[in-house]
């Protein structure tokens, strides 16, 4: 029986019809074979990414709520004895740079340049360096290095320091792989990782893809589309899953009526891009100034003498001059009392240099955010605009200052879009942010974030220039 099968097996591949059907079965089953071993070298890809994704939105989850418990903490103190402000903000402020410094020095600041900076220490030298950038060490002291500082009342916020804690725990998740693991490109999951943070720091997805492309990537985005975009989404439905859906700033009216707005959109555009790009070049030139402080006394000094600034503006003007600004941005947008004093985000610029440029971990984003708010407003009060039109300014605004910071302008307004379901207005948030743009690169030429990546870089190659010699 078995041999007249085999016989009418061969009778049927020698037949001219049964040769195409075997060519052909034989051509499925190879390809067949050649989908699944590709499916199966997809999937091993896509795990890393996965289980980085998921502790990422796990993390900022957490550190989302140890900050705002701090900054909950710092009114609280405030409250209870405003004159406290005057010993609690300086010693928060000399600690928080003092764990930094003394653990993890990179940590200092915002976080992003230094992901930057990771990205490209190619060399083998280099190679050793980018642990300094990223890594479990750097997640703690981050964490740490921020909450002191906003307890203390300092104007920095979490989401540029999210985005170096999601690189770091990428980073670490690939380099826990063994080494029988299909190869992973170690620069793929410190920009899905970073992508990740900012998705789950803000509850914007599309922001941190957009992010990953704009701010980072620096090749093409088909090498590691896909991963990208099933970190966000993943790290983004963790957060979610932890914290419950949530706009970042709820849904504001908007509106745009009349020639006046017109007129504002311009002038918030070009005013947030100015004082968004000249606020970083002061606060590089500080940053300098303090980098060549050679004795830890004196930098101790300059310290002390920055709390006491932002603890006396707190004083005198409440809880407007101090930590990251949400509240700012909720009352000019939620209530009708939207007017600001004129040296309100002249307060929070010099608040925010005072409070990032000693050192320290705290990030710029948030900041950011509430001083194009308040300069939103003010134009809409000069204009005497209300409601909906005032806060078509205010985010704005918002996006324009954002851009004069990052150099961004994609990013800046699909964030602020994101953070506010407002799809009427994302072109007039995109045109924010272009004149922004336009009017930063007239104040210096290149961004914070590459400045500083430059500056991280630079101190990288000069250590190794030490240890050959």
């Amino acid at each position: 029986m078995n041999f007249s099968r085999k016989r009418n097996i061969v009778k049927l591949k020698n037949h001219p019809f049964g040769r195409i059907f075997w060519k052909y079965f034989e051509e499925l089953y190879l390809r067949t074979l050649s989908t699944n071993q590709s499916l199966r070298k997809q999937t091993f890809q896509v795990i890393p990414y996965l289980v980085g994704a998921l502790i990422t939105g796990t993390v900022a989850f957490l550190y989302s709520r140890i900050f705002s418990l701090a900054e909950h903490g710092s009114i609280l103190l405030f409250e209870y004895s405003p004159l406290s402000v005057f010993v609690i903000t300086p010693l928060s402020f000399v600690l928080s740079w003092w764990v930094a410094q003394r653990f993890a020095p990179y940590t200092k600041g915002s976080g992003i340049p230094q992901v930057m900076a990771a990205l490209e220490l190619e060399k083998p030298e280099e190679k050793s360096f980018i642990r300094s950038f990223v890594g479990f060490k750097v997640i703690l002291v981050k964490i740490f290095s921020s909450a002191i500082k906003v307890l203390g009342g300092g104007i920095v916020g979490r989401e540029g320091p999210t985005i170096q804690i999601g690189s770091s725990i990428f980073l670490e998740i690939k380099r826990a792989l063994p080494k029988w693991w299909i190869n992973i490109s170690e620069k793929n999951m410190l920009i899905a990782g970073a992508a990740s943070g900012l998705a789950s720091a803000f509850n914007t997805p599309l922001g941190g893809v957009i992010f990953a492309i704009e701010e980072l990537s620096k090749f093409h985005i088909k090498y590691y589309k896909t991963p990208l975009f099933i970190a966000v989404i993943t790290a983004g439905l963790t957060a979610q899953g932890l914290g419950g859906s949530y706009l970042y700033l709820g849904t504001p009216k908007t509106g745009f009526e009349g020639l006046k707005v017109i007129v504002g959109i311009v002038l918030v555009g070009g005013i947030g891009g100015y004082l968004g790009s000249k606020m970083c070049v002061l606060l590089l030139k500080f940053m300098q100034f303090f980098g060549k402080i050679t004795s830890n006394p004196r930098k101790v000094l300059v310290i002390i003498v920055c709390g006491l600034w932002v603890a006396t503006t707190i004083y005198f003007l409440g809880f407007e001059a101090m930590g990251s600004g949400k509240e700012i941005m909720e009352r000019v947008l939620f209530t009708n009392y939207k007017s600001v004093e004129w040296y309100l985000p002249l307060v929070r610029i010099v608040g925010l240099m005072t409070s990032f440029g000693f050192g320290g971990a705290g990030g710029v984003f948030a900041p950011s955010l509430s001083t194009g708010a308040t300069v939103g407003a003010y134009v809409s009060q000069l204009l005497h605009l209300t409601g909906g039109n005032a806060n078509l300014l205010i985010l704005i605004g918002m996006t324009a200052f954002l851009t004069g910071v990052t150099r961004a302008p994609f990013t800046s307004a699909i964030i602020i879009f994101e953070m506010t379901d407002r799809h009427s207005i994302i072109f007039f948030l995109l045109i924010g942010g272009f004149i922004a743009n336009v009017i930063a690169n007239f104040v210096s030429s290149h961004s914070f974030y590459d400045q500083l990546k430059d500056l991280y870089l630079k101190d990288v190659k000069e250590k190794i220039e030490v240890k050959i010699e």
